[in-house]
């Protein structure tokens, strides 16, 4: 009787130690994914953002040539406000739970 108590037990010790290998190689396979998603999500945004940034300079410059330089700057930074409250208020409108 005690020996099979015995074999039960190193059964499960067994299958605890099987199980935590796994869970550890689960782990460290979604933390390198998450980690690369992250890297990728940066560049990503910081290409958005420096794509965004060379767009609104583009309008400038175009402004300009036509407008004084200060009314220019009034003129983009408007928009780029207009934009930026636009997609701040779709996101918060997605984001709301009902």
């Amino acid at each position: 009787m005690l020996q099979h108590l015995a074999a039960l037990l190193t059964a499960f010790v067994e299958l605890l130690e099987a199980e935590g290998k796994r869970l550890e190689l689960t782990l460290r396979k979604t933390l390198v994914a998450g980690a690369l998603l992250a890297v990728v999500a940066a560049v990503v945004g910081a290409g958005l953002i420096a794509a965004s940034g060379f767009l609104l300079w583009a309008f400038y410059l175009a402004l300009t040539a036509h407008l004084s330089s200060a009314l220019s700057a009034l003129i983009v930074g408007l928009a780029a406000w207009l934009l930026l409250g636009g997609v701040l208020w779709l996101i918060v409108r997605r984001t709301k739970t009902s």
